[in-house]
């Protein structure tokens, strides 16, 4: 008589989910008080056997538990008294929802030319030749298709970026550098290592729209603050600081800011360190658009040395945004907090995918991006020629990458344009989506290498 089969009883448990398992019982039993520190990852690998990967998913599980809570540079402790999160408010969720929206309506394919897009033209990117550098990565011995990445990311891109940031007069060690899944993946470990709900965070105004929904579904604060012709409105800042805001991050960007297209000045950058030091915060400095700029530009990291300030750039608008390959540089403690939420979170990044961009960085990117930037150069005057001669007022300021910030003199609100603009077959950005509140306004946001007969005509009778 044959033996009946066993039925699956599910799943094994890993040895981070048996670890997790133990420690809930201990923590149940009242073997640490709230708020004490846990044993180290070397201590608990070495009093269970286990690996510290291991030891670290179990510490993991707790932290997405409520159980245990991770304190960047000095470990993992037992979380206290529940704290009351801040009220998720509908029209909150509702804001969440529009940013999503156009965030889709902008990357997924349409009939509209994307006028106000925060990416250039595809045929501009096309000279590096981005399918030669995919078959030979492909093509190389031990490329690494099918295994995870290592933590930090691909070494050799790390050592190339080193290298890069020392042309900016930005100097850390490679293992300081820690790749990402682009920008906005670097933008969520800083925020999930440094920052607990409810705590504040400064951002420009205007700014990027994702970022402001990042931050509300991380539980933060924000509030903004005024960009001006050369950086953030000091007066406005020194006033929060001064009435008692405690931030705990600034996140600005200081050259070629999206949307507006302006630098930082050295005034500006001095005062705002000296504010940071003053009042105890953090800078993230996205440089989204670095390589669209010049090495010797005035960076907020070159000035301040990586001690309080964060830096975070990639190549998503330089190469593609499909290869997602982002970094950041920081001081040794942050940079091993960031490490251990992307552990946590992702495990790793694409190795592949940092493979082709350092392929590329060996193979011509750099003559190709002086050549992105004569372009833009030319386009960014046409632009602002015809914008003025249709009568459009455009932010101040010296602009240059590939935004123009202008308004239209007889409308104050910039989405019934972008309405209309849609109607005649583009998309432009309107500034309502660039304000933290999502007020009504009347700026856009245009991308001077996108241009047409239809825009132009559209340019001189929009009203």
């Amino acid at each position: 008589m044959p033996t009946r089969p066993q039925l699956d009883s599910g799943p094994m448990e890993t040895d981070s989910q048996r670890l997790a398992g133990e420690l809930r019982m201990r923590i149940a039993a009242g073997h640490w008080r709230p708020g004490e520190r846990l044993p180290s990852l070397r201590a608990l690998a070495f009093e269970t056997g286990l690996g510290l990967h291991a030891v670290l998913g179990a510490y993991g599980e707790l932290v997405g538990q409520g159980l245990a809570e991770a304190r960047h540079g000095s470990g993992f402790y037992l979380a206290g008294p529940a704290r009351a999160l801040p009220t998720r408010h509908a029209p909150g969720l509702d804001r969440l929802l529009d940013t999503a929206l156009l965030i889709r309506g902008l990357v997924e394919p349409s009939e509209l030319l994307k006028c106000g897009s925060g990416a250039l033209p595809k045929d501009w990117l096309q000279d590096i030749g981005l399918p030669r550098h995919l078959r030979a990565v492909a093509a190389q011995q031990g490329a690494n298709l099918y295994d995870y990445g290592t933590a930090l990311g691909y070494g050799p891109l790390r050592e190339a970026l080193q290298r890069r940031l020392e042309r900016r007069r930005i100097f850390c060690p490679a293992d300081a550098i820690l790749l990402s899944n682009g920008i906005s993946h670097g933008l969520e470990l800083v925020i999930r290592a440094l920052c607990h709900p409810g705590e504040l965070v400064l951002v420009e105004h205007p700014a990027y729209y994702n970022l402001f929904g990042l931050l509300e579904l991380s539980g933060l604060r924000s509030a903004g603050i005024p960009r001006g012709a050369d950086g953030p409105d000091l007066e406005a800042l020194e006033a929060r600081l001064r009435q008692g805001d405690r931030p705990r991050l600034l996140i600005l960007q200081s050259l070629l800011h999206n949307p507006t297209g302006t630098c930082l000045g050295p005034a500006a950058a001095h005062r705002i360190l000296l504010l940071a030091e003053q009042y105890d915060f953090l800078i993230v400095e996205d440089d989204a658009y670095a390589d669209l700029a010049e090495d010797a530009d005035l960076r907020l990291a070159t000035l301040d040395g990586l001690r309080r300030v964060i830096y975070l750039s990639g190549f998503t608008k330089t190469l593609s945004a499909s290869l997602r390959v982002g970094y950041a540089a920081a001081s040794g403690p942050i940079a091993e907090a960031l490490t251990r939420v992307k552990l946590l979170t992702s495990i790793a990044t694409s190795e592949f995918a940092e493979r082709v961009v350092y392929h590329a960085l060996t193979e011509g990117y750099d003559r190709f991006t002086a050549l992105l930037r004569d372009r833009l150069q030319a386009a960014q005057a046409k632009a602002q020629a015809e914008l003025a001669q249709a009568g459009w007022e455009l932010f101040p300021g010296a602009r240059r990458g590939m935004f123009a910030w202008a308004r239209h003199p007889g409308c104050e609100d910039s989405l019934l344009l972008a309405k209309s603009a849609a109607a005649a077959g583009f998309w432009l950005a309107p500034g309502s989506a660039f304000d933290p509140e999502h007020r009504p306004s009347p700026w856009l946001r245009f991308n001077v290498a996108y241009r047409s007969p239809t825009l132009s005509a559209w340019l001189k009778q929009a009203h």
